[in-house]
């Protein structure tokens, strides 16, 4: 494990220190991204975007003592996040839960932004973790890396079994075990100060799921080429 890199929301970072030549003009402006949030989890702050989508909100905590973490020049690592856990994203396949050998199967995760809020070096604070990268296992010896979570074929307006950046074909019969790790960078605010980099990555690894790759022949669908159109063979 490097030194910049952490599962869940703990790392290995250096910690916090004071860096000189920083200034408040270095303070970045609060990302404009919008976040599918779940405000019903515990710590996770968010408000309505205008358009059905959510955005992350981080509100004024005003330090009830002097706080020397405030300061721009201070650095905070990943390492210094234990109170703020980042949540696994639910993972999704097309077909579900089986396949056809040789054709693709489309995988993709229901990512967002989250906003968490706690004690940051002993002060509140908020925590932002956004995605930025993706690590597939295929569970048959093939993995890939993208930089977005994918989406199911309805979405990308593709008929089924199409391929997509996300998609992988199986070349054997079998059960496999599908595994994702997602990288997010995190942004923190201490009250209205606005949102500051976290130094280093988390990784956060998703629940495994499984999928059934069977030949063409043996698989057996739910409905007709009336019923279902977009079916396997139709």
């Amino acid at each position: 494990m490097t030194a910049d890199t952490t599962t869940g929301s703990s790392g290995t970072g250096t910690g916090s220190h004071p860096r000189r030549g920083r200034s408040a003009s270095d303070t970045p402006a609060a990302p404009t991204v919008c976040a599918n949030g779940d405000p019903a989890k515990p710590g996770i702050k968010t408000i309505p975007c205008g358009n059905g989508s959510f955005l992350p909100l981080a509100r004024p905590n005003t330090p009830t003592t002097p706080c020397t973490a405030c300061s721009p020049s201070t650095i905070v690592s990943v390492s210094d996040l234990q109170n703020f856990p980042a949540y696994a994203a639910p993972t999704n396949m097309e077909p579900n839960g089986w396949t056809i050998v040789g054709l693709p199967t489309n995988f993709w995760a229901d990512a967002s932004a989250q906003i968490q809020e706690g004690l940051l070096l002993g002060q509140p604070a908020h925590v932002m973790f956004t995605p930025i990268g993706y690590h597939w296992n295929y569970g048959d010896n093939n993995t890939t890396s993208t930089p977005t979570s994918g989406s199911n074929w309805t979405t990308l307006n593709l008929t089924e079994f199409s391929n997509t950046t996300t998609s992988h074909k199986y070349t054997a019969k079998g059960t496999d075990t599908v595994a994702l790790t997602i990288d997010y960078r995190a942004d923190y605010s201490f009250g209205d100060q606005g949102w500051r980099p976290v130094e280093g990555i988390v990784t956060v690894p998703s629940a495994p799921f499984t999928v059934i790759a069977a030949n063409e022949s043996t698989v057996l669908v739910a409905q007709d080429c009336n019923t279902n159109p977009r079916g396997p063979g139709c």
